[in-house]
């Protein structure tokens, strides 16, 4: 069963490593354009833990780290957040822990901080991350264009009891 749990300051060597040797398209496709600058440093994840709407976390296989997500824009009035820079490690690809990070992400969400809708943006080219999306619950809700079609996306959402 895959656990998550805050970020810490050791994971930031995780992550850069699942960056190493990638170029700047698998960085901006798993964390956007306009957060991080390529290449990938500890510097830049340990500022984005700094910031007080958002929350890192890593995910685990048992001890062994498999990825790691965001919960952006943190709203405990509106109960809103924004999962963005989801990123699972090579090794961690195509065994289904995917799915089951983002279930947990979820549960947490709903259950543990008590908000009741999430979303979340996916380029359009992703279609392994949309079907994932879908079927943990998300339905898109918004189309976006891009100056550039290779980066169009999509807004999906999920409401609390929908999943």
């Amino acid at each position: 069963m895959v656990q998550l749990r805050p970020m810490q300051t050791e994971d930031c060597q995780v992550i850069v490593g699942w960056n190493a040797e990638k170029d700047l398209v698998y960085l901006q496709q798993w964390a956007g354009k306009q957060v991080y600058q390529y290449p990938l440093t500890e510097e830049q994840i340990k500022a984005r833990c700094n910031v007080p709407s958002s929350q890192i976390l890593m995910a685990f296989d048992g001890k062994e780290a498999v990825g790691s997500v965001e919960l952006d824009h943190i709203d405990l009035r509106l109960k809103t957040a924004h999962i963005c820079r989801f990123l699972l490690s090579d090794q961690a690809q195509g065994r289904g822990l995917g799915s089951q990070i983002l279930k947990e992400l979820i549960r947490m969400s709903f259950e543990e901080m008590g908000l009741e809708r999430l979303t979340l943006r996916v380029y359009c080219f992703n279609i392994k991350a949309i079907r994932c999306y879908e079927k943990c619950g998300f339905l898109v809700s918004e189309f976006h264009q891009d100056k550039n079609p290779y980066w169009n996306s999509f807004t999906m959402e999920l409401r609390k009891g929908k999943q």
